[in-house]
This record gives C-alpha cells, sequence and structure tokens, in this order.
C-alpha cells in the first residue's frame, strides 16, 4: 500500500487541480482502503482493493456530474484527514484531540472550497499528495514536518505554474495583396 500511496501522492501533487476528477477518485480510493481494511474483513484479500477502487470510481462519477458538492466533501476530508495527521506528527495523540483536529481541518478544507474553489483544488491537492507522500515514505517528527511542508509548497508551485492559463494569441490578419488589373483584349 505504501508504493500505490506514493504514486498516488505524487499525481496528486503535480496534477490536482488540473484534473479534479481525478483528484476525487484518488481521495475516494484512499478512503476506501483504509475503511474496508479496518471495518471489512474480505477473503481473498485482494478484494479489499476492489472496494477500494469501486469507491474512488464513484467519487469520480460524482466529481464528473455534482463538481461542487464532490470537491466540497472531498475538501472536508481532506481538510480533516489532514489536520489530523498534521496534529500526530506535532505528537497530538489523545482521542478528543484526534476528532478535534479532524473536524476543524474539515471545517477549514470546506470553508476553503466555498470560498476559493479554484484555490482550493491547488491547496487540497497539494495538501492530499504531501500526505499521501509522507505517510507512504513514513517519516515522523521534525523531518516529516519538513517533509511535508516541502511537498505543499512544491505541489503548489508545480500546479500554479503547469497548468497556468497561457494567453491566447491573437490570429494573424491576413491583408490580401492587390492584383494587377486584367485589361480587356
Amino acid at each position: 500500500m505504501n508504493v500505490i500511496n506514493l504514486i498516488l501522492g505524487i499525481v496528486l501533487l503535480t496534477t490536482g487541480k488540473k484534473l479534479y476528477w481525478l483528484f476525487v477518485a484518488v481521495v475516494g480510493f484512499v478512503i476506501g482502503l483504509a475503511l474496508a481494511t479496518q471495518y471489512v474483513q474480505l477473503n481473498p484479500p485482494w478484494l479489499v482493493y476492489i472496494v477500494a477502487l469501486g469507491v474512488g470510481l464513484i467519487g469520480a462519477i460524482l466529481a464528473t456530474f455534482l463538481q461542487h458538492l464532490a470537491i466540497a466533501l472531498v475538501g472536508f476530508i481532506v481538510g480533516g484527514y489532514g489536520a489530523l495527521y498534521l496534529s500526530g506528527l506535532f505528537g497530538i495523540d489523545a482521542a478528543p484531540g484526534n476528532w478535534m483536529a479532524f473536524i476543524i481541518g474539515g471545517i477549514v478544507g470546506l470553508l476553503l472550497v466555498a470560498s476559493v474553489f479554484n484555490w482550493a483544488l491547488y491547496l487540497l491537492s497539494a495538501w492530499a499528495g504531501a500526505t499521501l507522500v509522507t505517510e507512504a515514505i513514513g517519516l515522523q517528527a521534525q523531518l516529516g514536518l519538513v517533509l511535508f511542508f516541502v511537498l505543499f509548497v512544491l505541489g503548489m508551485i508545480i500546479q500554479a505554474g503547469l497548468f497556468r492559463d497561457k494567453p491566447k494569441k491573437k490570429p494573424v490578419e491576413v491583408i490580401p495583396e492587390p492584383q494587377p488589373e486584367k485589361k480587356a483584349e
């Protein structure tokens, strides 16, 4: 699962805003995988990945048809999970603190999506990508925090730079050359 999280994290860091449906699908896949491994005992074990893939596909379909609703839901989940992960890196492991971190982070993610939709996609996809990559590598404490924030900023820079709308070139005006007059014979 670490290799999958690493690959998905890199994809989110670099293309999350442009491919928002993929962003929603990846978040759905990761959540489906986490829930299926935690609460459902499936035999053979590869069925867990099928369940996670199904959740991801449902997320992608929702993102296609109900874009703002799907992104708002993902904003809450990514904000909450990212805050929960960061609280662990800061050493906050108390059960009530975990729920508070998730709820506060979720509300911030939801408000971000509601207020600045396009920038929220940059922020949340970079946040989710940095979380997945840092988790996959398994760094803890200060080194994990440094890597997380470096990846987060790098993801923002990559996405803002790669997918910036380039100004459209004006079409070249073609002026016809005057034709010599034909003499009547």
